[in-house]
């Protein structure tokens, strides 16, 4: 590089050179370490202090690393393994999803320390459930759902946690949302659940909507046909169309008699079943079903009152509706309203056949509702 001429001076000038190319490679050596060198520093230094298990200076170390690189993918991993050791999962999260955007090295890693953490969250809220602790169950799970927000199971006993506990905005929220996670329908018991929610709720149209759906895929649901059952009943009753009301009722019918093929002892449905006959004015076969759900259930006073009701008022049948009124009373002694009814039938039948002791009797009956109205 250097040429032979006046050796001295031609000395400096290559140590000169020299010099440069050194400062040169020096600034170049300090540019790559303010990129990767420093960080690699702060990383080893991390990595020390984790096999110490000294988790708050391994962290400090890899913040001030990432404070001068925040570009390394390494620092953030490491750090998002320290906030899943101290179940800071959004901090783990966010720390992975930067080590994962700069290059995917660690990306079987990081897939299988979520899974770990979100496995046994999972599990512990799953066993504190069963033990009927839905409020220890709770937090854990809102921590599965931050890890795994695509886990149907976690979301909907998330949903049914909540539900427990009678915070019933936010659990029908959630079981939306794990609905929503379930378009192959591998579970119906999420829209079981909903439907008969809404129905609760007073929403009958978006319960059958999802009866509906349900017997789509399951036409023998027993829960889903009696939600249908009940909401088509219930419509019936609140539509003044005469034209349409009878094609409600007419679907109410159907499946009553469907889910009561496999439920003949359901006593409800079959008191709500004659219901529905003395609603369509089919008076005979209401009465049937009352008789029916009376058997089935010896306290449904409700069902001995809507028969002797019928004998009363459609059937003109004052002796049948006498009878039915005693045996009222018999479950509900001091109900003003039935001794009120009672003395009215008895009455009629007096007048009917002359009868001045069954009239005095029936005034007796009337007599005892007014002072049982007066004690209540």
């Amino acid at each position: 590089m250097c040429q032979i001429g006046h050796l001295e001076t031609r000395h400096k000038i290559c140590e000169k050179a020299m010099k440069s190319v050194l400062i040169l490679v020096l600034m170049c050596c300090l540019s790559a370490a303010l990129l990767s060198g420093c960080q690699s520093v702060y990383v080893t230094s991390a990595k020390v202090y984790l096999q110490q298990n000294d988790f708050e200076n391994a962290k400090k170390q890899l913040q001030e690393g990432l404070q001068i690189n925040p570009k390394d993918a390494e620092a953030h991993y490491l750090l998002g393994k320290i906030y899943a050791q101290q179940d800071q999962y959004a901090e783990m999260l966010q720390e992975f999803d930067a080590a994962l955007a700069l290059n995917q090295k660690n990306k079987a890693d990081i897939e299988k320390t979520k899974a770990k953490h979100f496995r046994d969250l999972f599990n512990e809220a799953v066993e504190k459930f069963n033990n009927k602790q839905p409020e220890e169950a709770i937090p854990l799970l809102k921590q599965a759902v931050l890890i795994a927000p695509e886990d149907r199971e976690a979301w909907s006993l998330l949903s049914k946690s909540q539900i427990r506990l009678k915070q019933y905005v936010e659990g029908k929220t959630t079981l939306q949302k794990a609905i929503s996670l379930d378009p192959q329908y591998t579970s119906l018991d999420d829209r079981v659940l909903l439907m008969e929610m809404q129905y609760n709720d007073g929403l009958q149209m978006e319960a059958l909507n999802i009866a509906e759906e349900i017997l789509g895929k399951d036409a023998a649901n027993k829960d889903a046909i009696r939600v249908a059952a009940f909401s088509y009943n219930y419509l019936a009753m609140q539509e003044q169309d005469a034209t349409k009301k009878a094609a409600l009722q007419n679907k109410a019918l159907d499946y009553y008699q469907k889910v009561l093929e496999s439920q003949p002892d359901d006593a409800d449905l079959v008191f709500n079943l004659g219901l529905l006959y003395e609603a369509m004015e089919r008076y005979d076969e209401a009465i049937a079903q009352y008789e029916r759900a009376f058997t089935l259930n010896p306290k449904d006073l409700e069902a001995v009152l809507h028969k002797a009701q019928i004998y009363l008022d459609r059937k003109n049948d004052n002796q049948k509706a006498i009878e039915g009124y005693q045996r009222a009373l018999e479950l509900d002694p001091d109900n003003a309203g039935i001794w009120n009814n009672l003395g009215v039938a008895l009455i009629r039948a007096g007048e009917k056949t002359n009868d001045e002791a069954l009239i005095k009797e029936g005034t007796t009956a009337l007599k005892k509702a007014e002072e049982l109205r007066g004690k209540q």
